[in-house]
């Protein structure tokens, strides 16, 4: 079992290389200008999201107050589900994605990691690579094409063989000016490229007393959550409106007791933070993987042993 926790990642961090600018114009971004004014209803970006305006700004000094400034709340409305096309990965959600015809490529400086996770791909292959530094040796590099691994023998000669929403990096040596470079490309250059969530941090692991192996015990339930919803009419019939999918995960895991204060500092450091989950490399473990909010209690069982009680409530 283990838990990334990522690193917040600012502007400064965006490498030479990533193919979404900070202004995507493209995707219709346009970016608040000091010293305009606006109109109810007219939306720009700043800091990352996008802001509707809610009262007219005119003059100074509202025309100044950038919308993220905590000034400006009575005239801009911060929209959480609109993180700017470049920061799409980066909020909470797996819904919100960058996009890019053809091809994406983010290139992040981030400081002292040990591994990232990926999920809400919309990609046929991905490539990555990490450096020493920007422009230095390639220390970790790996390609291939996103496709699930097949249930069984029919269903990968004859099946419809499904493609992965989500990737995990093979450990990262720690530098601290390592440059991690991602790419997402698909088979037909026409179509969008997309990635709803990427974390970039450092893992950490939970194992079992007295072995190298994972903490998990067998048991953990995975339960997949539908938010759509329907309207029943008088006459039997219905309107259903589809709604996102996520799901929530829940277990135990066997922990050697000096891990337990380690592992409520984890929990603590977390709280309230959607983070990407793991529990094994197999692929018969793959639907054991999510990016969510985790809660727990650590349990100092005996002088041997201590245990955690998780539950992971996966976001859409």
């Amino acid at each position: 079992m283990k838990i990334l926790i990522p690193t917040e990642i600012t502007p400064d961090m965006f490498g030479a290389g990533t193919t979404i600018p900070e202004v995507d114009a493209a995707a219709g971004e346009v970016a608040w200008a000091t010293g305009t004014s606006y109109a109810i209803g007219d939306r720009c970006t700043d800091a990352g999201y996008t802001y509707e305006c809610v009262k007219a700004v005119t003059t100074a000094p509202a025309n100044a107050t950038r919308p993220s400034d905590v000034a400006s709340a009575q005239y801009w409305l911060k929209d959480e589900n609109a993180p700017t096309n470049r920061m799409a990965p980066f909020d909470d959600y797996l819904f919100t994605k960058a996009r890019r015809t053809g091809s994406l490529t983010y290139v992040l400086n981030p400081g002292f990691v040990t591994g990232f996770a990926i999920y809400g791909i919309e990609a046929d292959s991905y490539e990555f690579m990490y450096r020493e530094s920007p422009g230095a040796a390639v220390l970790v590099s790996s390609s291939g094409t996103l496709y699930e691994q097949a249930f069984g023998l029919w269903e990968y000669l004859f099946g419809d063989l499904q493609k992965a929403d989500k990737w995990t990096s093979p450990a990262l040596p720690l530098r601290p000016n390592g440059e991690l470079t991602i790419t997402l490309t698909r088979n037909v250059p026409t179509e969008q490229a997309a990635l709803g969530w990427m974390g970039v941090g450092k893992w950490h692991y939970f194992l079992s007393p007295n072995s190298g192996a994972g903490a998990a015990q067998y048991g953990i339930e995975a339960t997949p959550k539908d938010y759509s919803y329907y309207t029943q009419n008088d006459d039997g019939t219905y309107r259903r409106k589809a709604g996102r999918k996520a799901k929530t995960i829940s277990g135990n895991a066997v922990i050697a007791p000096t891990m337990a204060p380690q592992a409520e500092d984890v929990l603590r450091r977390i709280a309230s933070k959607a983070v990407a989950v793991d529990f094994s490399s197999l692929p018969r473990y793959q639907h054991l993987a999510t990016v969510g909010f985790v809660t727990g209690t650590v349990v100092s069982d005996t002088w041997a042993t201590a245990s955690i009680n998780f539950k992971i409530e996966g976001n859409v």
